[in-house]
This record gives C-alpha cells, sequence and structure tokens, in this order.
C-alpha cells in the first residue's frame, strides 16, 4: 500500500508539472515580453537544461559543465537559454494563467532595422490621373443638368407636415389659405381678413372681397384659416424635356477627382440644388452648412459651418483637441491615455498595455512600448532606443506586396489609374 501511495503521489506531481500554472514565479525573462509573462516548467520529456561531462577534464570525476539550451529548447527563464536567446511561451494558454510551454528564441534580430519609412499608396497626383480620356468637366451648358434632368424632389426632403422650412431640408414648410390656394401661408396669420374691394366707378362699381371672391353687399368677409402647412418637395429646377437632358456634349465626364493622392468621387457642386440637407448650400464648389448669418438661427456663420465646429476636446476625436474651434490631431498627452486606449484597442497589443508610453515629437504624441530586447516588441516592430518601433520599408517592391497590390484588374476606361505603392520618409507619407 505505501508503494501504491508513492506512485500516486509521483503521477500527481508530474500532472502539475505539465498543467497550466498561475502566475507566481521568479522568471527572469521581463514581464513585459511579448506572450511571456509569467512562468511554469518546462515541457515534458524536454529538459530546461542537462549536464555533461566536460571533455577537456575527462577523468576528473563529478566535475561537470552546464549546457545552455538551444533555439527551440525548453527553458524556465531566460539564465537557461544560449547567449542571444530569451525564454518566450511558444504555445497560447488560458487568460489569466501561465503554461509550462516555453521555449528559447532569438532576443534581437539584427538583420531588421528600423528603415523610418512606411508603405505611401497612391493612385494620382492630378484628377486627370483618375479621368483617362474623359473630359474633366462638363461645359457650362450642362452645369445643372443632374438637377434638370434626374431630380423631380429635392434631396433630403420628405413631404410631411412641418413647423417651419427648417425641417424640410431643400424643400419649403407651405400650407394654403383655405379660401383661396393660391395663397401661400405657413401659420393662420398669413391668411388676413377678406377686403372688400372696388372695381369700377358710378353705377358700374363692384365691390367683392378680395380673397373669397363673394359681393361684399351681400356676404361678409371672414377671416381664412391655414391649412395645414406641409414640406414642398418639388424641385423647381426639374424639366426633362429639357433638350439639356438629351445633348450628348454632357455625357462621359468623369466623375472622379484626386484627393489625398487617391482617386474618389467627386462631391463638389455648382449648385443648393446638389447638396445635402445637413449641408444645404452650395460655396466654392463645396457644399456648406450656411452661407450667411442669417442660415444659422441666432449662430454666426464661421467658413460655411454654424459657429464653430468645436467648443470643447469631447466634442473632438481620439486624441484630438479643440483649438480656435476646430478640432486638431495632436496625439496622446499622457502615459494613462495610452494605457487606455491600448487596453481597448480591438487588436491583442503584444505587450501589457498598463507599459505604454506617450512620446510627444513636434507637439504629437505617440504611443510606444519601452523594451530592451526587439523579442518584446511586436512582430513587426523592434527595438530602437528603448521603445518598439516600427521596423518599415526599405523598397517599393516591398510596398506593393504590404499594400496586398499584387494581381490587380488592368486599367479601364471607367476606372483608368493605376494604384502604386511607394515607400517614403514617414513625414512625406502622411498628406
Amino acid at each position: 500500500m505505501k508503494h501504491i501511495k508513492t506512485l500516486s503521489l509521483s503521477l500527481l506531481a508530474l500532472g502539475v508539472t505539465l498543467a497550466c500554472q498561475e502566475k507566481s514565479d521568479n522568471n527572469t525573462q521581463p514581464a513585459n515580453v511579448a506572450g511571456a509573462s509569467g512562468s511554469g516548467s518546462p515541457s515534458a520529456g524536454a529538459p530546461s537544461m542537462t549536464t555533461t561531462p566536460d571533455a577537456s577534464d575527462a577523468g576528473a570525476p563529478g566535475d561537470e559543465k552546464v549546457r545552455k539550451g538551444q533555439r527551440g529548447s525548453s527553458c524556465n527563464s531566460t539564465n537557461d537559454c544560449e547567449d542571444g536567446l530569451s525564454c518566450m511561451v511558444t504555445g497560447p494558454c488560458p487568460t489569466g494563467v501561465a503554461c509550462a510551454n516555453k521555449s528559447c528564441q532569438p532576443s534581437n534580430f539584427d538583420d531588421l532595422m528600423g528603415t523610418g519609412k512606411s508603405c505611401h499608396v497612391k493612385d494620382c497626383t492630378t484628377k486627370a490621373d483618375c479621368c483617362g480620356d474623359k473630359p474633366l468637366v462638363a461645359p457650362d451648358k450642362c452645369k445643372n443638368r443632374e438637377s434638370i434632368c434626374s431630380r423631380p424632389t429635392l434631396t433630403g426632403c420628405t413631404v410631411t407636415t412641418c413647423a417651419t422650412s427648417a425641417t424640410c431640408g431643400m424643400g419649403k414648410c407651405e400650407g394654403y389659405c383655405s379660401y383661396n390656394t393660391a395663397t401661400k401661408c405657413t401659420t393662420a396669420t398669413d391668411c388676413q381678413a377678406n377686403t372688400c374691394v372696388t372695381t369700377g366707378t358710378g353705377t358700374t362699381a363692384t365691390h367683392i372681397c378680395s380673397l373669397s371672391g363673394a359681393d361684399c353687399t351681400t356676404t361678409s368677409c371672414t377671416v381664412n384659416s391655414c391649412l395645414s402647412p406641409r414640406c414642398n418637395c418639388t424641385n423647381p429646377e426639374y424639366l426633362p424635356s429639357s433638350p439639356i437632358c438629351t445633348d450628348p456634349d454632357c455625357d462621359g465626364i468623369c466623375t472622379f477627382t484626386c484627393t489625398d493622392e487617391r482617386c474618389v468621387t467627386d462631391v463638389s457642386c455648382n449648385s443648393d440644388i446638389q447638396c445635402t440637407a445637413t449641408t444645404p448650400y452650395c460655396a466654392n464648389g463645396k457644399c456648406n452648412q450656411c452661407r450667411t448669418d442669417d442660415d444659422c438661427e441666432g449662430d454666426k456663420c464661421i467658413a460655411g459651418h454654424c459657429g464653430p465646429k468645436c467648443k470643447s476636446d469631447t466634442q473632438c476625436a481620439l486624441f484630438e483637441t479643440c483649438q480656435s474651434g476646430d478640432c486638431v490631431y495632436v496625439g496622446c498627452r499622457s502615459d494613462r491615455e495610452c494605457v487606455l486606449q491600448a487596453r481597448s484597442a480591438t487588436a491583442t497589443p503584444a505587450q501589457d498595455p498598463r507599459l505604454a508610453k506617450c512620446n510627444i515629437e513636434k507637439n504629437i504624441g505617440t504611443c510606444v512600448f519601452p523594451c530592451d530586447i526587439d523579442a518584446q516588441c511586436a512582430s513587426t516592430e523592434v527595438c530602437l532606443n528603448g521603445v518598439c518601433k516600427y521596423i518599415g520599408c526599405a523598397t517599393d517592391s516591398e510596398c506593393t506586396t504590404i499594400a496586398g497590390l499584387h494581381n490587380l484588374p488592368a486599367p479601364t476606361p471607367d476606372r483608368p489609374w493605376t494604384t502604386t505603392a511607394v515607400c517614403e520618409a514617414e513625414d512625406a507619407a502622411a498628406p
């Protein structure tokens, strides 16, 4: 019975060795090594280090030399590995525990150095690059062709009851006086009392109520009421029978433009009718929220926008601040911001988010991770000057692969541009 108990205890100890352990050891590998946090026992059947007799001391009993683990060997800590290798977890572990599946892996990758460059995808330099043989602009006679030929209703307008035109988008809030459908109104005050109008003189004089048309001598005049106002969404320019709708000179015009060196759909305008309900006024080829202060209901029209774009940082995007009424990107401002941002990121960070630091250069903050060796950084980063940085690109050919620009279809008349990727200094790559 004693032997059975001893065997049971031995098997239990072996099971603990192979199992995932709670994070509570003295692993010499820094905790921020990618995938190497915590510790555990080496994999079964692969000891972390072995002892062999030293050939130079043959014949000297008891003298032994420790052999360090080679790449791929099981290990407990970096001290178990040969120089230039670190003890790292090489397999997945359940969240919150450390596993006994670590092996010796390279600490630094001397053939990978940061280039300070990044890939920049380009389609164009000018609008002409996006248009091929198509005309860049339509003749003046085609200026409002889309509105005249294709838009029976106003953009952003829905026929519904209204109180003011502000709810009608490009349309107008209109009603009609109940006694006269030719007289428009918004409220009952727009439908004034009928007045007696006299025409002719002497015996030919007639007296009629101006709105009802009834004889004022026999019918008393009453106050008209305003029928329920509704949004009038009829496009006043719509006339599909216009010759411009079939004019061949207006066909085949390029609908693209070059923005930030990418070919995108041209959203410029030449009339209000082409704009949306939120930006209904066309000025300098761009749809704006307002044209004058009168369009802003008590606010001022500033550069086509009612009031400043922002009044506080909370109205701006992540890592932007409100400066002079406009949202300006400044990056991170503190280490805590980087910790919180890294923790909320969809992609799992290479390191513990709590190690993130805010590095501010030229007044722009960038979240980085501190490091001592390359192995502490993400797979596309190396350790430079104590922080993990993207290795960058070295050639345009590398960027073609990185951007996935192989096997693209040949240019066509409708898509005449060719997309390329170039390796540029990081400052140049930001349009």
